[in-house]
């Protein structure tokens, strides 16, 4: 709640809209197998400022999967065909956009949404809120593997009655947005005096071969479609001597938005240089998905991978040490500094290993605060749910088993305005192993039949099969001066 609306309080009246998209069909049912993949909500103005309270926005609506060429029959309840845990109904998201109506302008417009998301999931909560608060409206989970339900168990029917096939809907979400400016801490204001003068939602969603995923999925042509669909807007009107006060002056709304690229790691000794065109970044993010995943549905495209073993890691500013004046090292650099017995062994003498000085500086960049203020996060060592350190690059492709939670990221400014650059290169260096196998035994030792250790890649070699494909997030701080004469923006 902004301050304005504190002092004012008795002249502050809190009402919820529920708007309907505005481009539905008479079936209202939105999918991209049906060729309608774009969902669009507006937000419409006021006289009066009226400010919205982001952070509580909610998606609502029904998600229904299907089986088959006509995407009309239901799924096997014995098969494998999984959402993402961390996402849930969000791995349905390609991109979100948000409009200004009055300044006609995009705010934020967020790509590969669904690999932002579970990053912002597993590092602000914990097991016990994603399995009780998210798992209700967003069906995520991080259960231990042979628990954890498959999309069937939560798509089930009830076949009681004559409803036909193709009016059986799913199961109900209500999931919040994501982005930075719904999230920034501040109401938004759509007043079309002292405010946005309305807003746009655009969500854009993804094709089927992204979404539901597993060892049945592709065979049975697994599909997806979103119905019912409302936005549920809480929003607060501000009268009386309070409301003149805010059109009569200028009024500053300060925000943070994710802006997206895209890289790939083809070599042990990786370098991502680009100029992101920004003037205010507070944060990088970045996570990993071995590169071949993407677009085959047998694989989970919104996992948060391991890259492979990592070494070393270096932040730069056109090309000098920022803002860490140092590089990071690894436990395991330390331990294959150390001659081995046997040189020619590939395995590290490690397994799981926490790279503490990474994780932290991940976890501080998804929050942007400092490390003593994080409280949840589902990154743990050796964890048996959804979340675990150092697994191997590939761990919880499949659906079966639990996934990482890793990522690199970097807080440049918690307190201040941000770091430049808009005409500057950032860049990282990043050096893995280019031979190191992970050891794993599938199988309990001693029993009749043994099961033999397999060697697993942990690490990029230069070819396709350990190629990663790195998805980067800035976060970018952004000011709007709004007034009755219009709006001026500082980004």
């Amino acid at each position: 709640m902004t301050d304005i609306i504190s002092q004012n309080i008795a002249d502050v009246k809190k009402r919820f809209l529920q708007l309907h998209p505005v481009n539905a069909t008479s079936g209202g049912v939105f999918s991209f197998k049906n060729g309608l993949p774009l969902i669009k909500f507006d937000i419409a103005s006021s006289q009066l400022p009226l400010y919205m309270d982001g952070s509580s926005l909610r998606l609502s609506g029904n998600f229904t999967a299907w089986q088959g060429a006509a995407g009309n029959v239901n799924l096997t309840n014995t098969e494998l065909n999984f959402l993402d845990g961390f996402c849930g109904v969000n791995q349905c998201i390609e991109s979100v956009t948000i409009y200004s109506k009055r300044l006609n302008e995009t705010l934020e417009r967020i790509n590969t949404y669904y690999r932002l998301c579970p990053s912002i999931v597993s590092g602000t909560h914990a097991c016990k809120d994603i399995e009780t608060r998210h798992s209700n409206y967003g069906n995520q989970h991080c259960t231990a593997p042979l628990t954890r339900p498959g999309l069937n168990t939560y798509n089930g029917f009830n076949g009681v009655g004559a409803v036909p096939a193709a009016n059986q809907r799913g199961i109900d979400f209500s999931i919040p947005l994501y982005a930075g400016i719904l999230n920034s801490g501040q109401d938004i204001d759509l007043s079309s005096i002292s405010g946005q003068g309305g807003m746009v939602v655009e969500v854009l969603l993804r094709s089927d071969v992204g979404v539901i995923f597993g060892a049945n999925a592709t065979a049975n042509t697994a599909s997806y479609q979103l119905s019912n669909l409302a936005l549920t807007v809480p929003v607060y009107e501000l009268g009386g001597i309070g409301a003149q006060q805010v059109q009569g002056q200028v009024n500053q709304f300060n925000f943070n938005s994710w802006s997206s690229m895209f890289q790939t790691l083809n070599a042990s000794d990786s370098v991502i240089a680009m100029t992101p065109g920004l003037s205010r970044v507070s944060s990088i993010l970045m996570n990993f998905i071995t590169a071949s995943d993407l677009g085959n549905q047998a694989f989970n495209s919104s996992r948060l991978g391991g890259i492979a073993e990592t070494r070393q890691l270096r932040w730069s500013k056109n090309g000098a040490l920022f803002p860490l004046q140092y590089r990071l090292e690894t436990v395991a650099q330390g331990n294959n500094d150390t001659a081995k017995v046997n040189v020619n062994n590939p395995q590290s003498y490690h397994t799981y290993s926490v790279n503490a000085d990474l994780f932290r500086n991940y976890l501080e960049g998804l929050t942007t605060d400092g490390y003593n203020k994080v409280r949840n996060c589902m990154s743990a060592y050796n964890n048996w749910a959804g979340g675990s350190t150092d697994r191997g690059q590939n761990s919880g492709r499949t659906g079966i088993l639990p996934s990482c939670s890793d990522g690199v990221a970097m807080l440049y400014d918690r307190f201040g305005s941000g770091v430049n650059f808009q005409q500057m290169v950032w860049s990282i260096q990043l050096q893995t192993s280019a031979t190191n196998l992970l050891e794993i035994t599938d199988g309990v030792t001693g029993i009749a039949p043994a099961v033999p250790a397999v060697n697993i890649a942990n690490n990029i070699d230069g070819t396709a099969a350990t190629a990663q494909a790195c998805s980067i997030f800035y976060l970018n701080k952004n000011t709007l001066l709004l007034s009755p004469e219009g709006i001026n923006v500082v980004r």
